[in-house]
């Protein structure tokens, strides 16, 4: 049979265009191609191997998603894309002028690669399969639920932005980190707490530079949700409020406060440790603890809440030996050391709280 008759066979061709032109030799085999018509195709132009055992049936350059599905297609049906492959795949698209944007996609349909993009893909840790150029495979204990647009299989959002920071930090690229990070959160369809949850399951090999970079986003993150309850809160009224204030307990810091009623020993903590709240709580005061995504979402309802701890609160005498520092002054120190807290503007409440 002439190879023109055998493509246009109905169960051939439909799946040739289902996976966007590209076949396996073993579905070449199975539809009537034989192995020597495919070596011959690509030795004249007209195919082209992307991958061992994977074909496109052009001569022309891949599009994005061709790659796309011959990485699938040789790492198997026990496997998801990962990393920035799996970000064009979920239309995450990080900005063209950075590492990120030119060594991944901008997008899955249509486009073609002057050169070959990066692949990753996620494999259970007992299948035995090699990575083969452009192709990374990675062996995971913690294989993810994939999701599907079309016949790709992809990692969740969260997990695909961790695994491209660390192929980017791995490839020597650890500039990438930011853009892709920024785009995700930019994005609005993963959280912060996400990413941060997913980079402490993966391995530590690689990540020191992604955890700086959620440290700084959670920091930034923090900053934001903080500004905007002070914004709403004010801080006039009944009981006044310090903004932004360091607890000390002698030359020891203990806490980290974004707003603070002295006279009523009230302390707002966004996303502090245990530790500090427990501290807090030891020391006389009554602590409300609020995560930065809560400011994001429901800041009116703690907004009341907090005015209504501070309408049951009596006066307080708090610790001797506490001091308040609000951190504006300690910014404004030539040095951090314990030493020099004495130095600042540091508040001592040792008697009955003021007003």
């Amino acid at each position: 049979m002439a190879i023109n008759a055998v493509l246009e066979e109905p169960t051939l061709s439909t799946l040739i265009n289902s996976q966007h032109g590209v076949l396996t030799a073993a579905q070449a085999k199975a539809g009537g191609l034989a192995h020597e018509t495919l070596r011959r195709r690509v030795q004249r132009g007209l195919w082209q191997r992307l991958v061992p055992g994977v074909y496109a049936l052009q001569g022309g350059p891949p599009s994005r998603v061709q790659w796309l599905m011959a990485a699938q297609l040789y790492a198997g049906e026990q496997s998801v894309l990962t990393g920035q492959a799996a970000l064009a795949v979920h239309g995450l698209r990080p900005p063209r002028d950075s590492a990120a944007g030119a060594a991944g996609f901008g997008g899955v349909q249509g486009g073609h690669c002057g050169a070959r993009p990066r692949l990753d893909a996620l494999v259970p840790h007992t299948r035995r399969r090699q990575s083969v150029a452009p192709l990374r495979i990675i062996r995971t204990t913690r294989f993810p639920e994939a999701t599907r647009s079309g016949l790709l299989r992809v990692a969740p959002l969260a997990r695909s932005v961790v695994d491209g920071c660390l192929a980017a930090v791995a490839d020597g690229e650890p500039e990438a980190i930011d853009a892709i990070v920024t785009a995700a959160l930019e994005d609005g369809r993963v959280q912060l707490t996400e990413l941060e949850y997913e980079l402490a399951k993966a391995p530590r090999q690689h990540s020191a530079a992604i955890r700086a970079e959620l440290r700084t986003s959670r920091a930034h993150v923090r900053a934001t949700a903080s500004q905007r309850l002070l914004a709403r809160l004010g801080t006039s009224g009944p009981f006044g409020a310090m903004q932004d204030v360091a607890v000390y307990l002698g030359q020891r810091r203990v806490a980290r406060a974004v707003a603070l009623w002295p006279g009523r020993a009230v302390a707002v903590l966004v996303d502090a440790p245990p530790l500090d709240a427990g501290t807090l709580t030891s020391l006389g005061f009554a602590v409300i603890q609020v995560a930065s995504e809560q400011l994001t979402r429901d800041n009116g309802a703690l907004q009341e809440h907090i005015r209504a701890v501070l309408e049951h609160r009596p006066e307080a005498r708090l610790s001797a030996g506490l001091a308040l520092l609000p951190l504006a002054s300690q910014r404004d120190l030539t040095a951090s050391s314990p030493a020099r807290i004495g130095a600042a503007k540091v508040l001592p409440w040792g008697g009955r709280g003021q007003t």
